[in-house]
């Protein structure tokens, strides 16, 4: 019998051990980019992705938000923009591009992704007279063309700010700069949770810079905060958090030592990083 029970022992140790160290699977790195055309944030049915320093959109969406018409030929697998002054054909599986008859060569085919064909929109929106500017900071692309008007169908009502957007970076910069990037995206998360609790403030500003019943985060009441310039991590991190990627369900607290108070509310490590309900 205590054969059989110094057995079990060890096969729990074992158990305890292995449960312990069980990976926490990461979080895909992938920048969500904004499209806003005159002011505008466009309202799309498929992500944008950025490939090769080339940001792809799907076409009838820009297209549609610049007033322009487009023409699918099933049978020759060809598409049509037309607006007043150009017509943009191009073919899929092809890296050539008629505009107004004259030829042009993309880096790569048009790519197909969700059923969407994803255009480089650099590239389709400077040939129908737009302006276009690449936002770092925000990860958007900014296209400006003052003769039209987007139409309201076009337009999507994003529910944060580029300041809400800028704040967040800055203080997971702080906060999280030197560890991985799931921990920096749960630190994000961390004050977005706290914007939808009752138990703090309900802005992204507000929440960052509480003191409540104390000061939340002290580097952000340092005058150096106000210039702190995000990393390019933080800031897709503070995005993904913003548009609903979260790694920490409904954490509220996070800290690099273990809370002795709040060790029936622990959820999970990250990194250097302990994070609670």
């Amino acid at each position: 019998m205590k054969k059989i029970v110094k057995v079990l022992v060890c096969c729990l140790c074992m158990c305890s051990v292995f449960s312990l160290s069980l990976p926490v699977f990461a979080i895909d790195k992938v920048p969500p980019i904004s499209v806003k055309i005159n002011e505008n944030y466009i309202l799309m049915d498929t992500k944008p992705v950025l490939m090769e320093k080339t940001v792809y959109v799907p076409l009838r969406f820009v297209a549609n938000a610049l007033n322009a018409e487009v023409i699918w030929d099933g049978d020759n697998r060809k598409i049509t923009i037309n607006d007043d002054e150009k017509c943009i054909e191009m073919t899929l599986d092809s890296k050539i591009v008629l505009v107004n008859g004259e030829q042009y060569e993309l880096q790569s085919p048009p790519p197909v992704i969700d059923n969407r064909t994803m255009v480089p929109i650099r590239f389709i929106t400077e040939n129908m007279n737009c302006k276009v500017e690449w936002k770092q900071a925000t990860y958007t692309v900014e296209v400006v063309r003052e003769d039209i008007a987007v139409p309201a169908t076009s337009i999507f009502k994003r529910s944060y700010t580029d300041e809400d957007l800028n704040l967040l970076a800055k203080i997971v910069t702080v906060e999280a700069n030197y560890i991985g990037f799931d921990a920096k995206l749960a630190v994000a998360n961390v004050v977005v949770n706290r914007k939808e609790s009752s138990r703090f403030p309900n802005t992204i500003k507000d929440v960052i810079y509480d003191k409540g019943y104390c000061v939340q985060f002290p580097p952000a009441h340092k005058k150096s905060f106000a210039e702190k310039v995000p990393s390019t991590d933080s800031i897709i991190a503070a995005k993904m958090a913003l548009e609903g990627v979260n790694n920490i369900d409904k954490c509220l607290f996070f800290n690099n030592v273990p809370f002795k108070s709040k060790k029936n509310d622990f959820y999970k490590k990250i990194d250097t990083e302990y994070f609670y309900y």
